[in-house]
């Protein structure tokens, strides 16, 4: 019971809370850009994660203040502060003074021409604090480890980078994590390094929809955007689930699946395939504002 009423207050409610009070100021303050409907919405509710990230790691010190047993989820999502700090960071930089340079292959032709964009600053930045986050995991010193810490830098650096390709809609970077989120959580039950009990599970599902319970109304109510912050997080805390619960060989397939998803995204527009699929497309515009 402790489990979920630690994920209740400080992943939960204390982020809806703040973003609730914090709006006005990102309303007035913060960047503004059109969306795909030309509506001037403000950019940085991904902001949210760096408070639920703060009011994760409050409570959890608060836990141990008070002598409280320190609940099983809360120590295995305890590597991820610096992975989601800097993928916030890097994210939030890239949404406030990033240029006009677009897609993977944009950052890499001007890093190849001598200009660090702020878009390929967050790439290598993301990449190395995946590479941090694995070989804080799984390196043992030895050569036998290696392969495996690959595979994790891999799946969490793309995840990230996966889940920014769907921020081009409101709401839509958002159901496709609440998807995924649920098979995450499926694999870390049956898989995880880590067993979870059935109310550590509960407050780990509590505690990752907090970020998106928080601005999920202002999403999708076109008001803000989550942007390359809020997505990236996302896709780093996704990428973090699977790479610690998937068996090797799940790692290898996972692996090739999203370079090839992220490889397609730059000759095939997602968009257009989830427009061209009714299914797809329902699913995409549920909740959302209607087209005037």
């Amino acid at each position: 019971m402790v489990s979920l009423i630690s994920a209740l207050v400080f992943c939960v409610a204390v982020p809806f809370v703040v973003m609730a009070m914090l709006v006005p100021s990102l309303a007035a303050k913060a960047p503004k850009q059109p969306n795909y409907r030309e509506v001037m919405v403000y950019n940085g509710l991904g902001i949210v994660w760096f408070v639920w990230l703060i009011s994760f790691w409050v409570g959890a010190h608060l836990l141990v203040a008070l002598r409280i047993a320190q609940p099983a989820w809360v120590s295995y999502l305890v590597p991820l502060f610096p992975l989601i700090a800097g993928s916030c960071a890097f994210g939030l930089f890239d949404d406030w003074v990033g240029g006009n340079v677009k897609g993977f292959k944009g950052h890499l032709r001007a890093l190849m021409h001598g200009q660090l964009t702020t878009g390929g600053l967050k790439f290598l930045g993301i990449g190395l604090l995946s590479l941090f986050t694995a070989v804080s995991l799984y390196f043992d010193g030895g050569l036998v480890s290696l392969p495996k810490v690959v595979l994790v830098t891999c799946v969490i650096a793309l995840f990230a980078n996966l889940m920014n390709l769907f921020d081009l809609r409101p709401g839509r970077a958002g159901k496709v994590y609440l998807m995924l989120l649920i098979v995450a959580l499926v694999c870390v039950a049956v898989f995880g390094f880590v067993r979870l009990g059935g109310w550590d599970i509960g407050a780990l599902a509590l505690a990752a929809l907090g970020p998106i319970a928080a601005v999920w109304r202002f999403d999708l109510g076109e008001k803000g955007m989550i942007g390359d912050a809020g997505a990236n997080s996302m896709g780093a805390f996704l990428g973090f689930l699977f790479a610690t619960a998937l068996p090797v060989w799940a790692l290898c397939v996972l692996t090739v699946a999203l370079f090839a998803i992220n490889l397609l995204s730059e000759r095939v527009s997602f968009s257009g395939i989830i427009a061209r699929t009714p299914i797809l497309e329902w699913w995409d515009e549920l909740g959302r504002r209607e087209k005037k």
